[in-house]
């Protein structure tokens, strides 16, 4: 009878032993997080009032008025005028080096005409062909496996 309450006894010292260490461990967790927390609080804050100067700061160099006086000053930029406006056949074409191409330029298009969208001239292929199947498959797979591993995802880590 004796080691039965003995036992009984150990069992339930063990018992609270494990869960005081327990509570010690998650209230230390907890302050943590509340700090987390806090720190996280005061940062959206501050970024809350960068984005007020950054708000600020773009409507004052998108003024209108603004923009038309520098450029007018720095890029000689003035309204448009119909003299300006060009068809896209009349552009100086370019090779593949960058070196300029003459072609012969399409006869002007008179006035309140309109020019069908299968008699405009066409435009060089494109660079490269947009990669299909397996490779696309393959890295969107790898990006939703291992986002870390192609730069997918940072770390917000708090400062102490």
């Amino acid at each position: 009878m004796r080691g039965g309450i003995f036992t009984g006894i150990i069992v339930w010292l063990a018992l609270a032993i494990m869960v005081g260490v327990g509570m010690f461990l998650v209230k230390y967790k907890v302050q943590a997080l509340e700090d987390e927390l806090i720190a996280k609080q005061e940062q959206i804050v501050r970024d809350r009032g960068s984005i007020r100067v950054l708000e600020a700061e773009w409507t004052y160099l998108n003024d209108p008025g603004r923009l038309r006086r520098l450029s007018a000053q720095h890029l000689g930029f003035g309204p448009s005028v119909p003299q300006n406006v060009t068809t896209l056949g009349q552009l100086p074409m370019r090779d593949a080096a960058g070196a300029r191409v003459d072609t012969p330029a399409p006869p002007p298009v008179p006035a309140g005409k309109m020019i069908r969208a299968d008699a405009a001239p066409s435009l060089a292929q494109p660079a490269f062909e947009r990669p299909a199947g397996l490779p696309v498959f393959l890295a969107r797979l790898q990006r939703m496996l291992l986002p870390e591993a192609v730069g997918a995802t940072t770390s917000y880590a708090v400062p102490r």
